[in-house]
């Protein structure tokens, strides 16, 4: 358990180091928004270490969501998808300030992350798939963004909403799945960092110009 909670941490390094090496290729589609995430995401496991406050993770909640609704709000093309993001972040803000001060904020809004997140994903694959200028979607940097934040949430979502009905043992030891999805997760913010940008033309766009 230990190993995979190192393990856990030190993969957030990852990421960030790619990102930073292959600088010029990541220049546009958001990708400065993910990179900041990871950037938060590592320190705060760090000023959490230091001083053990529960504050400090919720806190964090607020800006992780905060970054992500942001980083879909500007990737969505369609307009009705951007509506979507606008309301999440709404229904958020409220949730949020309804229960700050409670003991229970931290799952409360972990969980509606986790549940807002998982429908941007669902809404930026759709648009992906759709899109007629994209021609391998595993080639686009969003799709692997993407792919990372949908299991991850969708791994964890429910260790979240039933944290409270485990025992300290338990969620100690049920937490090891939250750690291995967080390498995951980490692992494919790399790949979305290293791959080069998709230039390919449509198929139906070559076939004209010929």
């Amino acid at each position: 358990m230990l190993v995979v909670t190192y393990l856990a941490y030190f993969a957030e390094i990852l990421p960030i180091s790619f990102y930073l090496i292959f600088l010029k290729r990541n220049r546009g589609e958001g990708l400065w928004v993910i990179f900041l995430y990871c950037v938060l995401s590592l320190l705060t496991e760090g000023l959490f270490v230091l001083i053990q406050q529960q504050l400090v993770f919720s806190g964090f909640i607020i800006v992780q969501f905060g970054l992500f609704s942001y980083y879909f709000y500007s990737t969505f093309r369609q307009k009705n998808f951007r509506y979507i993001a606008l309301l999440g972040s709404a229904v958020f803000c409220v949730v949020a300030i309804a229960n700050f001060s409670n003991e229970r904020f931290t799952w409360i809004a972990e969980s509606l992350t986790s549940i807002l997140v998982i429908i941007y994903c669902i809404l930026s694959l759709y648009e992906q798939i759709k899109d007629p200028e994209t021609v391998f979607v595993y080639r686009n940097k969003k799709f692997w963004v993407t792919i990372a934040l949908f299991i991850y949430f969708s791994s964890t979502l429910f260790l979240y909403l039933f944290s409270t009905t485990l025992s300290r043992e338990q969620r100690h030891m049920y937490w090891a799945i939250n750690n291995f999805f967080e390498i995951l997760k980490n692992i494919l913010f790399s790949v979305s960092f290293i791959i080069i940008k998709d230039h390919s033309t449509p198929a139906t766009m070559e076939y004209i110009d010929n």
